[in-house]
């Protein structure tokens, strides 16, 4: 059906997902209502799907088998993945949670902080309806696109570094509408303007980590989906101050940092 492929300019990616992620996002916005609305979740998750199916329609039109075969290898395939990187994708964002509440500690906040959210201390069921829900609703369709297609096209054209950071400023763009709607878990973020800088400013060195991760694991998506999981779950787990946000952000930077300077060939 699609025998002859056309030259698609990676570029093209941001319009297209922004589109189609913020019509129905704003759609949702526009009708007042909140998460409790099934209209609203419905159009949530439209446009939660774009980065995929952006990516998805691209691969179709442009690439050839061999790279469909291989885009969806790097998805499920585990050893693609080495032991020093599963420790990093599941122990970096807990230990950096942690240091920033101790952190914080020492600065006078509450050790209330370590408290797990009353709706994971439930029950068992909860914790897994939850890690299903985190797992699925965002890292998974979120990085068949930014990481598993846009990352690894831009790779050819820019560094890595230029990338990182391309994708982290359109990653910010995308969040926007989402702070509007209410009952979202980043609606809270809008009544404090540091709980908003330090949001934004985050996603520019994990959007780093995230390529050193990609590229140091064989173009690993799943490595991607991981880290993505990992950081999504870690944050909703505690209920954490403007100060301590603020550390998460400096000590992911700090990484960030560090990784460009010992992996040069990734980031040059």
């Amino acid at each position: 059906m699609f025998s002859k492929k056309i030259q698609i300019n990676p570029l093209l990616y941001i319009p297209l997902v922004l589109v189609l992620t913020w019509t129905p996002w704003w759609l949702a916005v526009s009708t007042g209502r909140g998460m409790e609305n099934l209209a609203v979740k419905v159009l949530l998750l439209a446009g939660l799907l774009a980065p995929a199916v952006v990516a998805l329609a691209f691969i179709l039109l442009s690439e050839e088998a061999e790279y469909h075969w291989d885009y969806w290898r790097r998805v499920i395939d585990p050893t693609l993945i080495s032991r020093g990187s599963y420790r990093l994708i599941f122990l970096l964002p807990v230990m950096i949670t942690v240091i920033a509440m101790l952190g914080s500690f020492i600065f006078g906040e509450s050790l209330s902080q370590f408290k797990i959210v009353p709706q994971v201390r439930a029950h068992l069921p909860s914790i897994l309806v939850f890690i299903f829900y985190t797992f699925f609703i965002g890292p998974f369709p979120e990085e068949l696109g930014w990481r598993g297609y846009w990352l690894d096209k831009l790779k050819d054209r820019m560094s890595g570094l230029r990338a990182s950071l391309l994708i982290g400023l359109v990653w910010a763009v995308w969040h926007i509408p989402l702070f509007l709607v209410k009952g979202y878990p980043l609606q809270a973020k809008t009544q404090d303007p540091l709980f908003l800088a330090f949001y934004f400013i985050d996603l520019f060195p994990k959007s780093v980590i995230f390529t050193y991760l990609f590229l140091k694991n064989r173009r690993s998506t799943l490595a991607a989906i991981l880290f993505h999981f990992m950081i999504n779950f870690t944050g909703q787990l505690f209920e954490l101050r403007p100060l301590t946000e603020g550390l998460v952000a400096a000590l992911y930077l700090l990484v960030a940092i560090c990784l460009m300077v010992r992996n040069k060939e990734i980031f040059k």
